[in-house]
Parts: structure tokens; C-alpha cells; sequence
């Protein structure tokens, strides 16, 4: 019976033993555990971590945009070019320089063309034309021009005079001179010049020192251009009433 109750006691004690010594080994069998790390194969399907902010952005091509332009032509308004002429104390000494002054001229004002306006003048665009043998001042309005392969024009006009009558004007405007007439209710007063320098006469009163030259007929030479055959291929524009 003291045996029995020995080995229970010893029983009892092994147990005990074991449960209090036991879970450290345990423990301890795990921590080794952790402890040692598996090997891996770094040349298996590594995977490289890329910082996508500071990454460089691949460059888009942008295509470009087609543009096409349109031009609109746009219709050109009448122009109120003012004043043609005006009085030159120089004119008269350049065209005599230039031996262009008519010899039988008569009570003839001397004056500056504004050449380069005048070159302009299209159908619908005014102008005005002070006469200085009489003070007057006309406006005309041109209804009709006509332009020669040479580029010289015929502006073709409807003035406007001081007794509310209509007369006509007609002159051609070349790159170098002008030449042509003014009619007003005073009378008709014809114009020339040389560049932009020229002169304004009376029609009645260059007949007084005119001298009428006999023309002999003559054939013209082989080649030779008539001056007085009407021109070819002329480009006209008329304004429409």
C-alpha cells in the first residue's frame, strides 16, 4: 500500500515536471524557427518596384491640326479722295526744264496734281477740282473707267456745277502724266501734266494764240503704230444707274 502511494507521489511529481518545463522547449523550438529564414531563388520572376512619380513620361506626338484659311473678298467701298490739284509756284519751271509746256498755252494756272490718288480712282469714288481762274470749287463723281493694256486709265466723271446742272469730265491717267478736260457751267477747261506738276487752261482761251498747222498726208512707215486708231482690249467699268 506505501508503494502504491509512492508511485502516485512520484507520478504526480513527473507531471508536474513536465508541465512546468515542457512549454519553453516549446517556445524556444518556435523562436528557432523564426529565426531561420527559407532560401529563395532570387533568379525566379523577381519583381522590380518602379517609382512612378520620378518615372520619365514616354512623349506623345500630337498630331497637327489641319487649319485652312479663308480669304473673303471684300467689296471695296467708294473713296472720297478730296482735293486733285492745288496751286504750284514751281510747276511751270519744271515742265519748261522738261520742255513739255505747250508754246500757244494762254491764261493757264499753274498747279500739283495728287497723281498717285488720281491712279485710284474707281467708279463711285468722288473727287473735287478747284479752278483757279475762277475760284470755284466742283465735285465730280465717276461713273465710268476704262483701262488700256498699258495700265493708263480713262476716268470718265459727272460733275456737279454751281448752277445744280450735271457736266462731264473726262481725262487719262497715265504713271507719269495726266491729261484731259473739266467741264463746269464757266466753261471747259482742259489740264495737262508732267508727273505731277502740270497746268489748267481754258479751252476758249488757249484758241487765242493757237496756230493751226496744214497736216500732210502721209502713209505710215512699215510697222509703224497709227496714233489715232481706237485702243485694243480695253477693260471697262461702268457705274450702274
Amino acid at each position: 500500500m506505501k508503494k502504491l502511494a509512492f508511485l502516485l507521489i512520484l507520478s504526480c511529481i513527473s507531471v508536474s515536471y513536465w508541465f512546468f518545463s515542457k512549454p519553453n522547449d516549446v517556445i524556444e523550438s518556435i523562436e528557432t524557427v523564426q529565426e531561420v529564414a527559407p532560401e529563395i531563388d532570387k533568379n525566379v520572376n523577381q519583381l522590380e518596384v518602379v517609382d512612378v512619380a520620378n518615372s520619365p513620361k514616354p512623349e506623345m506626338e500630337i498630331a497637327p491640326v489641319a487649319t485652312k484659311k479663308s480669304t473673303v473678298k471684300m467689296e471695296r467701298l467708294p473713296l472720297d479722295i478730296g482735293e486733285i490739284a492745288s496751286i504750284s509756284e514751281e510747276a511751270k519751271e519744271v515742265l519748261v526744264e522738261a520742255g513739255v509746256l505747250v508754246r500757244d498755252i494762254s491764261e493757264e494756272a499753274y498747279v500739283e496734281f495728287d497723281l498717285a490718288a488720281m491712279q485710284q480712282l474707281e467708279v463711285g469714288d468722288t473727287f473735287d477740282l478747284t479752278i483757279p481762274q475762277t475760284t470755284e470749287m466742283h465735285r465730280a463723281e465717276v461713273t465710268q473707267v476704262d483701262i488700256f493694256p498699258n495700265g493708263d486709265k480713262s476716268v470718265f466723271a459727272q460733275v456737279t456745277g454751281s448752277d445744280n446742272r450735271f457736266h462731264n469730265s473726262v481725262m487719262t491717267v497715265g504713271s507719269n502724266a495726266i491729261y484731259g478736260q473739266f467741264t463746269v457751267s464757266s466753261g471747259n477747261y482742259v489740264f495737262e501734266s508732267h508727273g505731277k506738276h502740270g497746268w489748267i487752261a481754258a479751252k476758249r482761251d488757249l484758241y487765242k494764240n493757237h496756230v493751226e498747222h496744214t497736216p500732210v498726208e502721209r502713209a505710215p512707215a512699215e510697222g509703224a503704230k497709227d496714233l489715232f486708231s481706237p485702243p485694243i482690249k480695253t477693260q471697262t467699268t461702268r457705274k450702274e444707274n
